[in-house]
């Protein structure tokens, strides 16, 4: 199903629709675009640097992921599972995660614009140098939610 672009061009999905499991994949540079993924199960995979737009996913489960780099926008995450993942200098614009859990995850040095996290619960969020606009939390809960050196709604 990942498949090489013309030339040697990252992997990418494209109006596909998945729900297999995956494990000790290298999906780095990846484009994921207006693809649904449901009940989808991704442990130890590298999604670093790739770009999902438009794509939703719902009852997906990531597991010890790599995130860094990637840029996130226009997507929904529905009833999501994110456990030991690393958002290290991430981009998220126009993201929905709806009554996901969230579970040791990272958001070191990420950009946030149009981030809604709605009914979200979970045990260790936590984030140096985030950098957010029109992020909303309504309805969620961490247990250990920590935050430095964050700017989240300045209006600036």
């Amino acid at each position: 199903m990942w498949r090489k672009g013309v030339g040697g061009a990252p992997a990418g999905l494209s109006g596909q629709a998945d729900s297999s499991s995956y494990s000790g994949l290298d999906l780095g540079l990846a484009q994921f675009v207006s693809s649904t993924f449901s009940g989808s199960s991704f442990t130890g995979t590298s999604f670093k640097q790739a770009v999902w737009t438009n794509c939703q996913f719902a009852n997906c489960t990531f597991s010890a992921c790599d995130f860094a780099n990637i840029a996130i926008t226009g997507c929904t995450f529905i009833h999501c599972t994110l456990e030991q993942a690393q958002f290290k200098e991430s981009t998220l614009g126009k993201v929905r995660f709806s009554e996901c859990n969230w579970n040791g995850i990272n958001f070191d040095h990420g950009q946030w614009v149009d981030v809604q996290v709605l009914g979200c619960t979970g045990t260790t969020v936590e984030a140096h140098g985030l950098k957010g606009e029109r992020v909303d939390f309504t309805g969620s809960y961490f247990e250990h939610l920590e935050f430095e050196d964050t700017l989240l709604n300045s209006g600036s």
